[in-house]
């Protein structure tokens, strides 16, 4: 059976570290923009629930990412990846949710 390198994991390994980092910062956002009266609370919300998810999926990720050390399988890594797309994905929402509160350029 194939199994990831070494580097391949410690990649995963630190980006699953950066993903939490980032879901951090989103939900710190969502929070900071409780005090803005001119955002719909509904904006809000989903900013701040885009980051748990963020935050969520990023936590799985850094678990797996970490089991990869014990078990370098294809099919860990792969588990790791999905993961890593679900956090991608929902920073995504995040992000489009925030520009539709931005004002033009």
């Amino acid at each position: 059976m194939h199994e990831v390198s070494k580097q391949t994991i410690e990649t995963a390994q630190k980006h699953a570290q950066k993903s939490l980092e980032h879901s951090k910062e989103v939900q710190e956002l969502g929070n900071s923009l409780e005090t803005d009266n001119q955002i719909e609370q509904e904006q809000k919300e989903r900013i701040e629930a885009y980051g748990e998810t963020m935050h969520e999926h990023a936590q799985k990720f850094q678990n797996l990412a970490h089991r990869l050390t014990a078990d370098p399988s294809i099919d860990v890594f792969s588990e790791t990846v999905k993961e890593h797309i679900k956090v991608n994905q929902a920073h995504i929402k995040a992000i489009e949710e925030f520009e539709k509160i931005q004002p033009p350029a």
